[in-house]
């Protein structure tokens, strides 16, 4: 996004004299924060006129002096918050007067202290606490305190931000601790030989009409570079249990050669998966030989290499499995051409318990591959899906089940499980050489078109929920090595469709999640370390966070920061706090994605429904090192900081 340099100097002047514009508040209870005036000579005052509420609180306070809020019915309106400060010689203004009453019920609360005294010179003058509200069923509200006189400031005047929506939201950001860098191959993405994935999906023919590089179709190629896709896995998936790699080239489809363009076309690592049965071992050296050791084409360099995909679903077990992967370790560990890989083996299935929501069964695998082959494995493969392949509709789900599967991307399945995971690791690999290849993730719901198995279409929940696990994936970003998203093109949580008629393209939801999150992994982006308070949706039964953050800091000192609101109605109002060195930060950039609905979607030949948007002024408030952002109902905000000069 492109950001006027009026809107930067004019943000960066609000950092200076830390007089924050109000945000709009779409709250359904408690109205919007007035705009603060910054105190001017002859002590201006900062007044703030509170919102008016439609039920029974009252509205938010004012920014800088005391708010009016009124209620329409019930209680009287909320307590008004203190006074604004003057920034110049002449102290600021005095306090407004309490609340007002309720039309019934008992009165407002009282007023806000008046403004404090000016940074230099002599104070101003200090409202009194208002007096009380009217007792039950008096309209008018106690009238304000007496003004007293309050010594002069010693410095600048303090933040006052005004934000609007709900309260009880924060998040510090540890932007100086941050050391752990977000590789690209977390934001890797899954090319399977299945369905339309790839013949009919990102591959259409040397000789098709839309424009292609040696069959690849350049809008998906140039889609995979805006999106920042680190990695791809083929020729699978289980798809890869049975694949002849010995047609490098084949016609009317893509073969090892032109996997290895595209890979060198995007920028991404290449991660290749093999077979893992009887007499795999010398197929996959041969194979592994032909890329790494490639007279020419000597860039060619496969670094990852997976044993088999999902043995499990095969008939293995752990115990009939690792010869299999000792074999192919015995072939595969010495360099090619130099050249090291790093092996992947294959885990048990992710077996849910339904009474605890534990994963269980794939533990008991794990830990004993770790004891067993601790030392030749350089990751283990973990898939995991928020699935309801057989139950839920691609679109026309309910809010109840909306709300089951946000839970589930976030701390109701996915952090639950993936910490069991790391539990394991930790206790048998407590120096992480061990990384967790999540190769597969993503919603799996039932199939679009009953012609087309495999085919979603990708709606706002999907990317709701892409944000959700990809904050999980930064945070435990020293444990998980690389994730694949399931699946790039086509097939069940995709990045792109095609039409199977005439090949019209379409970015999903969860294309744009991706484009926005790029500052996270780019620019020697590292994770921050942070503390997210968040309200509580009850839904289903149970409780869980509306909001969840990924926060980043690139090596020029960007602080990139993403927030999830997966409240389907309510705005959410948070306060950021940089714990930083820097002296302050201006916003360069700020955007969001949302949808009318929750399983709205881009349809082929349609104006798009879900894209980037840049996220209003008024919906964010900068002071220093203090930002407060409304975040509309199930929205993901992206904000890009960047740090004065000290």
């Amino acid at each position: 996004m492109i950001v006027r340099a009026s809107l930067v100097a004019v943000l960066w002047i609000l950092a200076a004299s830390c007089s924050s514009t109000g945000a709009r508040s779409g709250a359904p209870t408690g109205g919007s924060a007035g705009n603060a005036q910054s105190g001017g000579s002859g002590g201006s005052q900062a007044n703030g006129t509170g919102g008016t509420s439609s039920t029974g609180s009252g509205g938010n306070a004012g920014g800088g002096a005391s708010g009016n809020g009124v209620a329409s019915s019930g209680s009287g309106g909320q307590s008004s918050q203190t006074g604004g400060t003057s920034s110049t010689s002449s102290g600021g203004g005095s306090g407004s007067n309490g609340g007002a009453g309720g039309a019934t019920g008992k009165g407002g609360a009282s007023g806000g202290n008046g403004g404090a005294g000016g940074a230099t010179g002599k104070g101003g003058a200090n409202g009194g606490n208002g007096g009380a509200g009217g007792s039950g069923g008096s309209v008018s509200g106690g009238a304000g305190g007496t003004p007293s006189v309050a010594a002069g400031g010693t410095s600048g005047s303090a933040c006052e931000t005004t934000a609007g929506g709900t309260t009880g939201n924060a998040l510090t950001v540890n932007v100086d601790a941050a050391q752990m860098v977000i590789g690209k191959e977390i934001y890797g993405v899954l090319m399977e030989r299945l369905a339309r994935g790839i013949v009919g999906g990102i591959y259409v023919g040397p000789q098709s009409s839309i424009p292609n590089t040696n069959g690849l179709r350049n809008d998906i190629i140039q889609g995979f570079k805006d999106v920042g896709v680190g990695a791809i896995e083929w020729p699978g998936g289980g798809a890869a249990n049975t694949y002849d790699w010995t047609k490098t080239n084949p016609s009317g489809d893509m073969g090892t050669d032109l996997f290895m363009q595209l890979v060198s076309l995007v920028g991404a690592t290449p991660y290749l998966v093999g077979k893992y049965g009887a007499g795999s071992a010398d197929s996959n050296l041969k194979w592994l030989t032909y890329i790494n050791n490639n007279s020419n084409h000597p860039e060619w360099n496969i670094t990852f290499f997976k044993v088999g995909n999902e043995v499990w679903y095969a008939g293995d077990t752990e115990a009939s499995y690792e010869p299999k992967f000792l074999a192919n370790y015995d072939a595969l560990s010495a360099p090619i051409n130099g050249k090291q890989l790093t092996l992947i083996a294959g885990t048990g299935e992710t077996v849910i318990n339904s009474s605890t929501g534990q994963a269980i069964e794939d533990l008991v695998w794990l830990e004993t591959a770790v004891k067993n082959l601790g030392s030749k494995i350089g990751g283990v493969e973990i898939h995991e899906y928020i699935y309801h392949h057989n139950d839920l509709p691609n679109v026309g789900f309910t809010d109840a089940q909306y709300y089951d599967m946000m839970n589930a991307s976030n701390q109701g399945q996915m952090a639950k499980d993936l910490d069991d995971v790391i539990a394991v690791l930790d206790k048998l690999d407590p120096n992480k050489r061990i990384k967790i290849i999540e190769d597969e993730w993503g919603v799996w719901l039932k199939a679009f078109d009953s012609s087309d198995s495999w085919f979603e279409q990708g709606t706002l929940t999907h990317a709701l929920a892409a944000a959700e696990m990809l904050h999980l994936f930064m945070a435990r970003a020293d444990r998980i090595g690389m994730a694949g998203l399931a699946q790039a093109v086509n097939v069940i949580h995709a990045l792109f469709l095609t039409r199977a008629s005439d090949g019209v393209l379409v970015k999903t939801p969860t294309f744009y999640v991706w484009k926005m999150f790029v500052p996270h992994h780019s620019g020697g982006a590292k994770w921050a370390p942070n503390v997210l308070t968040s309200e509580k949706i009850s839904a289903n039964n149970t409780s869980f966070p509306a909001l969840s953050a990924g926060t980043t800091v690139d090596s020029a000192g960007h602080v990139n920061v993403s927030l999830a609101n997966v409240d389907l109605t309510k705005t959410r109002s948070i306060q950021i706090t940089l714990n930083s060195n820097r002296s302050g930060y201006s916003v360069s950039s700020a955007q969001f994605v949302t949808g009318a609905a929750k399983d709205t979607v881009n349809d082929f030949g349609k104006a798009e429904q879900v894209t980037l948007q840049d996220l209003p002024s008024s919906s964010y408030s900068l002071c220093g090192k203090t930002i407060t952002v409304t975040l509309p109902a199930k929205s993901v905000v992206m904000l890009v900081l960047s740090p004065a000069a000290n």
